[in-house]
């Protein structure tokens, strides 16, 4: 009695000793496993896989439409071992599909049928593996005329000047035409060409860059040449200002025509190193007579003629009062 109750009190923790028999009935287990999976590799199945095409023999003078597919679906059979390693294969072979080898099927669209290249894919693929299907069983297209225009460029750029400084006239583009080639009914659309767009804060040297062309995105457009160089020249200006007479035009001879007043100031900007050599003289301000609208008494302030290093050149004031004397 003794003895029985010493065994009912041993830990409930105490390990259980590894029992031969479930030793026998896993590896019982593992080698029926073993054998259901080699025999069930061994069978012949079909799966669909997805393959990427190539388009090859573009007909002279054409182009491939962007809306062709990329890829094809196939119906492939071979066994378990062989389909496994396809599958975990991400490098398939393309299948290229001969352009030459379309047929027309009238309207301006032509067919190729996919599965005459059941053959070549398998190949490919691997000598194993047989080719059911493939999916689509034709691809249409309509091959698309090509032509080449020249259009202008222009320069995407924000140019910020330092203060005092200016830009001394407008962004040269070299060259400022371009060549681009693509689809007849594309290219019609497009009228000029942009550079990628740049920002340019607190200049203060000339700007002498190149600048890479952007074309509508995923459009068969090229460019020739792909890359501009953009200049800008920035300087630094100052304010001038000289009083001028004002010269009245156009004054028929029976009119005798007094403007108040009859001087006014021209402001402008030049560059520091010209400023010396800005003179009163090399401006004229003219009121054209025959712009008075009828029932006003101000004539708007024409300058005519000026220095041509000079910006943003202003009059005070803008119109000036006339009266007619009999």
């Amino acid at each position: 009695m003794s003895s029985q109750n010493v065994k009912r009190g041993e830990p409930a923790g105490r390990k259980v000793p590894w029992s031969p028999r479930v030793s026998a009935f896993i590896v019982c287990v593992l080698l029926a496993g073993s054998f259901w999976l080699l025999h069930a590799l061994s069978r012949e199945y079909t799966v669909r896989v997805t393959v990427p095409v190539e388009y090859t023999n573009l007909p002279a003078g054409r182009l491939i439409p962007g809306d062709l597919p990329d890829s094809l679906e196939a119906d492939v059979r071979a066994s378990g071992f062989t389909l496994l390693t396809l599958l975990w294969s991400s490098d398939k072979e393309a299948v290229k599909l001969d352009l030459s080898r379309a047929r027309s099927i009238g309207g301006g669209e032509y067919a190729i049928v996919t599965n005459a290249y059941q053959y070549y894919l398998a190949s490919g693929i691997g000598k194993d593996i047989r080719v059911v299907k493939l999916f689509p069983d034709t691809v249409v297209l309509g091959f698309e005329g090509k032509m080449e225009k020249r259009v202008p460029v222009r320069a995407r750029m924000v140019i910020n000047c330092a203060p005092m400084y200016r830009m001394g006239d407008s962004v040269h583009v070299i060259p400022e035409y371009v060549t681009i080639s693509g689809p007849e009914a594309l290219l019609e659309r497009i009228s000029y060409v942009e550079t990628e767009h740049k920002e340019y804060d607190n200049v203060t040297a000339n700007i002498d860059e190149e600048l890479k062309l952007v074309l509508p995105e995923g459009a068969q457009v090229s460019v020739q040449p792909s890359i501009v160089r953009v200049q800008a020249t920035i300087g630094k200006y100052t304010e001038g200002r000289f009083t001028i007479p004002l010269s009245t035009i156009n004054v028929p001879p029976n009119v005798d025509l007094k403007t108040f007043p009859d001087k006014v100031d021209v402001i402008f900007q030049v560059p520091v190193e010209d400023y010396a050599a800005i003179k009163p003289d090399m401006f004229r301000a003219v009121a054209d007579y025959r712009k008075a609208q009828k029932g006003s008494q101000s004539l708007e302030v024409e300058i005519v003629k000026q220095p041509l290093y000079i910006r943003h050149l202003k009059t005070e004031p803008a119109r000036v009062d006339f009266i007619i004397r009999k």
